[in-house]
């Protein structure tokens, strides 16, 4: 009788160890979800899951070919610009008139522009010469009417020495396409649009053609005041005397 006591003690006791109330065995229960979760997924999923590197091999095959046409473009342009400096004289005008090129081929004779026929395209073919500056030389000579030489280049507008000597070899002037002025028949506002003739000597010029019924001489300029010998030389190409 004391035996089976103890041991119904000893049940009763071990119930109530093992026993869980309502929360307890909601979270029993999750968390056996989540360990048949995580033995689902272990068998499912391989252990050790691998990645294959990138292969850039065929890209880098890419940016050494384009290198190495990269290379080679720029050792051409090189002997290019190398040619060009060796043979020409001046940039796009070839070697000379009878002289060749390294390529075997008989170069083009050196441009030379004529200053009182060219228009602003040709202009345009000197070294160092744009549009803007083309139209500048040619507004420049309307109002001289024509170039007499060729250093007259120097009077126009932002030419300076370098700009010059670039180009001088490649200009001349056909001094025949001067257009004089009639001195005894030319207007006040003509002659002050010519750039040798500022307003005073202009004034000057009128007021002594009207006293002296007109000019019979065009050295009779020198006894204009204001006019030296300079300037004299100058303004002497552009004029004549007529009745």
């Amino acid at each position: 009788m004391e035996i089976q006591k103890t041991v119904s003690h000893a049940v009763q006791s071990m119930s109530n160890y093992l026993s869980y109330n309502r929360t307890e065995q909601r979270g029993i229960f999750v968390l056996c979800l989540l360990l048949l979760g995580l033995v689902i997924a272990n068998s499912v999923i391989p252990s050790g899951t691998f990645q294959r590197p990138s292969d850039f091999s065929g890209f880098s095959k890419e940016i050494k070919a384009f290198e190495a046409a990269w290379h080679r473009a720029a050792d051409s342009d090189s002997m290019a610009r190398k040619q060009r400096y060796m043979g020409y004289k001046n940039r796009g005008y070839g070697y000379g008139q009878d002289s060749v090129n390294p390529l075997g081929k008989k170069a083009k004779p050196i441009l030379v522009v004529e200053l009182n026929s060219a228009d602003t395209f040709d202009l345009q073919q000197l070294r160092g010469i744009g549009p803007s500056f083309a139209r500048r030389i040619v507004n420049y000579r309307e109002r001289l009417r024509g170039f007499n030489a060729k250093r007259q280049l120097l009077e126009v507008f932002g030419m300076d020495s370098a700009r010059y000597a670039a180009i001088e070899s490649n200009v001349k002037v056909n001094p025949d396409s001067v257009n004089p002025v009639n001195l005894n028949t030319v207007t006040f506002k003509e002659l002050l649009r010519h750039p040798y003739f500022p307003f005073p000597i202009t004034k000057n010029i009128m007021i002594y053609r009207q006293k002296n019924k007109n000019f019979k001489s065009v050295d009779e300029l020198k006894n204009i005041e204001g006019v030296n010998d300079s300037l004299f030389r100058r303004m002497v190409v552009y004029l004549r005397v007529a009745p």
